[in-house]
This record gives C-alpha cells, sequence and structure tokens, in this order.
C-alpha cells in the first residue's frame, strides 16, 4: 500500500479529503523554516528542542518526544512514498530533509507539487498545501524524483543544516538566511509610545513576512525576547504568554 507524506495537519485535512479515510497519510510537524537545523537529524536534536521549548513553553506537545519521533518517522517510511507539498519555505525545506533521509537509504520516492499560481496567499509566491483545494490537488501528476536530483537535494539540506541561521525564507528558487535582529526591527517598528494590543501587534507582523509564514507563538516569544532586553514594556497580566492577555508599547527610556 502506498504512503503519503505532507507537512502538517490542515495539509493532511485537504489530502484526506481527495485520498479517502483509509488512504495511509504520514503528518510530518516540524516548522524547518525556524530554528536551528545543527543537530535536526540526530537521534535526539538537543538544541533543537531546547530551541522549541523556549519559543513555545506551554504548547501540549513534549519536544523532547515529538522531535525525535519526527526523525524515526523519516526514517521508518515504506518504500513507495509519495511527498505532497505546495510551495511554502517550510515544505520547500521538508522535500530537502526528506531526500537527504531517503539518499542515505538508497531509495527515492515520488512527487506531488499542484499548481498554485491562481492562489492568494500573504507571503508571496508562497502557497501551502493546506491552502489548495481538492480540485487543484487531484489536477498534480506524481514524478519519481531521479538518482542525481535526490543526491542535490540532499547536498542542499546538508548545507542548510550549517549553523549559519535561525531563520530561512524562501523565494521559489533559493532560501535567504535570517536572524532575529531583522524580525525583531519589524516588530519594534509597529510599536509607538501608546499601549497596543499584542494581538494587533502579532497580527501585523505574521502578515509582513516575506519569507515564511510566521505564527503566533513565534510573534509571542520575539515580544517576550524584547521585553527581557528592555526594548518594550508589557502591560502587567498574569499570562505572558497570551497575545490577548496584554498590551505592550516601546520603551523609551
Amino acid at each position: 500500500m502506498s504512503c503519503h507524506l505532507v507537512l502538517g495537519d490542515f495539509a493532511a485535512e485537504v489530502l484526506r479529503e481527495l485520498l479517502g479515510p483509509y488512504a495511509d497519510i504520514r503528518i510530518h510537524r516540524d516548522d524547518l523554516a525556524v530554528g536551528p537545523l545543527i543537530d535536526i537529524d540526530h537521534v535526539y536534536p538537543a538544541a533543537r528542542i531546547k530551541f522549541w521549548n523556549q519559543v513555545f513553553p506551554l504548547s501540549s506537545f513534549d519536544f523532547s518526544d515529538v522531535l525525535p519521533a519526527g526523525n524515526a518517522q523519516l526514517a521508518a517510511l515504506p518504500e513507495e512514498l509519495t511527498l505532497w507539498i505546495g510551495t511554502s519555505c517550510g515544505e520547500a525545506l521538508l522535500l530537502r530533509r526528506l531526500a537527504w533521509w531517503r539518499n542515505q537509504a538508497g531509495e527515492s520516492f515520488k512527487l506531488m507539487i499542484p499548481d498554485t499560481t491562481a492562489v492568494k496567499s500573504y507571503v508571496a509566491g508562497q502557497v501551502p498545501l493546506s491552502l489548495l483545494s481538492t480540485a487543484q490537488i487531484e489536477s498534480a501528476s506524481s514524478k519519481l524524483v531521479s538518482p542525481a536530483r535526490l543526491q542535490t537535494l540532499a547536498q542542499e539540506w546538508q548545507a542548510l543544516c550549517q549553523p549559519t541561521s535561525m531563520f530561512r525564507g524562501w523565494n521559489g528558487q533559493t532560501f535567504r538566511h535570517l536572524d532575529e535582529t531583522a524580525l525583531d526591527a519589524e516588530m519594534l517598528d509597529l510599536l509607538t509610545d501608546n499601549y497596543l494590543p499584542c494581538s494587533q501587534i502579532a497580527g501585523f507582523w505574521i502578515q509582513a513576512s516575506k519569507d515564511f509564514f510566521r505564527s503566533d507563538v513565534l510573534a509571542m516569544w520575539r515580544l517576550r525576547c524584547l521585553a527581557a532586553k528592555g526594548l518594550i514594556e508589557m502591560e502587567s497580566h498574569p499570562d505572558q504568554y497570551n497575545l490577548f492577555a496584554f498590551k505592550v508599547r516601546k520603551n523609551f527610556i
């Protein structure tokens, strides 16, 4: 029986509508555009686990279990495998990561990339599979990744895993390495000396992304970091992890 791999639960829901309730759909859940990749393919990726615990300390996931399980998943995928992706940064990274794992095992996989040109997205040129309709996905055709292409993608993944940056952007052809400074500068530009809802600031910051899909969890983490540096002031509230719980302003002192 063939196996199908997607990035994220929403993509899996869309694919399930197309393939039916009994299809073997595996879900990869790590956001590869964010965080260190230096040890991501290790049995226990300690640096990546530490990062996600800092970003999302109240997560229902235990990253000490979830991230190693993601590696075990990639290692145990069956020979008859199809990867379904859109054109987002995270999916472009998953393509290369899967290629590295399959190249190590001497196996390839089929690739399905539906046409996304008619679909709008707030990150220009990036449309994840989860935003596509069943009809748009159904029109795609699969193609086996050639040995030469597999090796090239695997080498690209190895290069991306070097400690170059904490974040990665994608323009459809190449990856761009980003650091916290640029992201924080965008956040600070949205703030004034008057208190504004964190949810409002996060929403604008997420919509401003040109490189990868940002999340409210990522926004909340950067706000906490800016507050720790004394660059912003958070309105006192017992729950400093909830975007909707409090307000924030620039600290001009």
